[in-house]
């Protein structure tokens, strides 16, 4: 795959110059692209930004010089492009959890090998069930693939009647996310329409996912989807006004993936719009199989770190 190659260029060019300063552009040119689109798609990729992976790298490979060698750790520091030895300890730590003094001491490092892209990916730090696929829709690229849960999707949050639009995610955040932190799966926050988004004829609730729906928080309201496999349509940003707008307007790439999703993927399984009796989950019915057409939508823990909305389309 040609893509594979550009971009696995990209990574040789960023290991050469470990020690200097990477040039994120020239990597992009590298990888024929854009500098926004490579650094979309490193982060759909490894779940973290070419910056943060640099970091990283450097960490190790200086925890490797460190305990191979009698090198100063100041001279360690400035070899890798940290201006004093203080800033080179705290990212030091960030990596390995303890101080480069006590890491030479006790010879106990956290690796963190060079990422390279094949068939499946290699490196870092995580894993992926199956073989992603990638699309470009107008300005951005989306990740599709397949996850299956252990058990069933579980949700509790916050519905939007009666508030202004979204609302309910400032709300919940505030004043319920603590109250379900001991039961909830701490990886994402989620939201969730409940019946099909036409018009304004929808609802939307702002919540996490839970291990068990016994012990509700009042105020609050709990779902069992029943479903355990999803689609996951994943977009990424550099920045959280990229992502999902500023106050000029709830623009960018989360509404432009949203867009694909409703208007793209859905349509081409040809499937025929159905409610269930309660007039609840917009669902779509293909070759047998139940699609909602009301995504979740999900940050991630670190969206901070590696700015993501995921829309999860549960399937039957």
């Amino acid at each position: 795959m040609e893509w594979l190659a550009k971009i696995n260029s990209a990574i040789d060019y960023i290991e050469n110059n470990i020690n200097v300063k990477v040039d994120y552009e020239q990597a992009a040119q590298i990888a024929c692209c854009s500098l926004s689109r490579f650094q979309n798609m490193f982060l759909f990729l490894t779940d973290i930004t070419p910056s943060e992976y640099v970091r990283r790298r450097k960490m190790a490979l200086a925890a490797s010089e460190l305990l191979n060698s009698e090198i100063k750790i100041s001279d360690l520091s400035f070899r890798y492009g940290y201006e004093s030895p203080e800033a080179f300890t705290r990212s030091f730590k960030a990596l390995h959890g303890t101080s480069p003094s006590k890491a030479r001491k006790n010879g106990k490092i956290n690796d963190y090998p060079r990422i390279s892209f094949q068939f499946k990916i290699t490196g870092g730090h995580f894993g992926m069930d199956n073989q992603p696929q990638f699309t470009s829709y107008k300005n951005i690229t989306v990740k599709v693939e397949y996850i299956t849960l252990k058990e069933s999707f579980k949700f509790v949050g916050l519905g939007n009647k009666g508030m202004e639009p979204f609302e309910n995610i400032g709300i919940f955040t505030e004043k319920y996310k603590q109250t379900v932190t001991n039961n909830m799966d701490e990886r994402i926050n989620f939201g969730m329409y409940t019946n099909l988004p036409n018009g304004d004829d929808w609802d939307y609730y702002m919540g996490v996912q839970v291990k068990d729906l016994d012990a509700i928080p009042e105020g609050l309201t709990g779902f069992d989807t029943q479903t355990k496999r999803f689609a996951v349509m994943s977009v990424g940003a550099n920045s959280m006004s990229e992502l999902v707008g500023d106050e000029s307007g709830p623009s960018g790439a989360m509404m432009t993936a949203e867009e694909y999703t409703n208007n793209v993927w859905m349509p081409e399984h040809k499937g025929l719009a159905i409610l269930d009796e309660n007039g609840n989950c917009g669902k779509v019915l293909v070759d047998g199989k139940i699609y909602h057409t009301g995504c979740f939508e999900a940050y991630p823990k670190n969206c901070e770190e590696a700015i993501k909305m995921q829309f999860y389309i549960p399937l039957k």
